[in-house]
Order: C-alpha cells, then sequence, then structure tokens
C-alpha cells in the first residue's frame, strides 16, 4: 500500500483509499496497453514460440500486478515489467521440455519478402545471448544501461553482446547476399 493510500487508511478513509488503488489499477492497465506489444515482442525473441511468449507475458503482467506496491517510481514502470518479463523467459526455459518448435518460424525468402521480416528472421537466428541483446536495444529502444538492469548484466558485456550479435547479423546478411540496400 502506498504512503497516501496507508495515510488515508490510517484516518479511515476508506473511500479515498479505494480511490487511490483504483488509480494504481488504472496506471498499469494503461501500461500494459502501451507496452503489450512490446512485451510479446521480447519473449518471442527469447523463447521463440508464441504460446511461451503469450504464457510469459500473462504471468508477467500478474507478477507486475502484485508487486506493484515495490515499484517506487512510476517512469521506472517500462525497465521494471521488462526485467519480470525476462525473469518470466527464463523460468519457462528451465521448466519446458527440450522440444524445438522450429515449426513456427516462418519459412521467409530472403529475395521475396519485405526488408524488416526478413532482419526479424536473422535476428531470431542469433544465439540467445545476443539476440536478447539485440532485441532490447534496437527493437525497444532501451538503454544500455537499462538493457544492464533488465538483463542483470554489467554495461560493459550488454556492449559486447550488441558487439557481436551485429557482427553475426552482418555475416549472415552478407552469406545470404544482403538485403538490398547499403549498408550491408
Amino acid at each position: 500500500m502506498g504512503a497516501l493510500a496507508a495515510e488515508a487508511y490510517a484516518k479511515g478513509d476508506v473511500g479515498l483509499v479505494k480511490k487511490h488503488e483504483q488509480s494504481k489499477d488504472d496506471f498499469l492497465i494503461q501500461e500494459i496497453k502501451d507496452y503489450k506489444l512490446n512485451m510479446f515482442r521480447v519473449a518471442k525473441s527469447i523463447l521463440r514460440n508464441d504460446s511461451d511468449a503469450e504464457d510469459a507475458v500473462g504471468e508477467s503482467i500478474l507478477t507486475a500486478y502484485t508487486a506493484l506496491f515495490t515499484l517506487k517510481n512510476r517512469d521506472s514502470f517500462r525497465p521494471w515489467v521488462m526485467k519480470i518479463l525476462v525473469r518470466e523467459c527464463y523460468k519457462i526455459i528451465k521448466t519446458r521440455s527440450s522440444v524445438d518448435y522450429f515449426d513456427e518460424l516462418p519459412d521467409i525468402p530472403v529475395h521475396d519478402a519485405d526488408n524488416t521480416q526478413v532482419l526479424w528472421g536473422y535476428v531470431n537466428s542469433l544465439p540467445h545471448e545476443y539476440r536478447s541483446a539485440v532485441v532490447l536495444f534496437y527493437y525497444e529502444d532501451m538503454s544500455i544501461k537499462t538493457i544492464a538492469q533488465t538483463l542483470s548484466l554489467s554495461q560493459g558485456t550488454v556492449k559486447s553482446r550488441l558487439s557481436r550479435g551485429k557482427a553475426r547479423l552482418k555475416q549472415l546478411i552478407e552469406k545470404d547476399g544482403g538485403l538490398g540496400y547499403d549498408g550491408f
């Protein structure tokens, strides 16, 4: 319970307590609406499976709801919920069987598809540690510092993974003949 709600509770103002708690719920609902696609994209990049990604997002939302009282600064919601999501994804990886879901990955012909889809396919083919950093940095526009906090890594490790991931992407793209524009 927040300071305002605790003060209202101490005064016996149940209506004010409910109003404060409602505003907390409204805040969470709005933030989840704003970030649900971003959360799914991050989960999918880690888990590589739609149903597992949906499960991870759902569990992360539930965890965020029950732990929202621990969030001290509402401006920190995005990195906070992304960290919850990443931890949930790792938990799913540890608990699921060793079944590979490669049949869910679409076969994208390199020369016929939109470059964005092709690039996403390359990103998904990166090793997990590079893929997470690349998705959070380039697709979610998170800073290196925020990524480091989200993945519980040092900033130097994040920089290394981004550099190696980008180099690996360049190799993959050049191997397949490029994306059809200068840069790769």
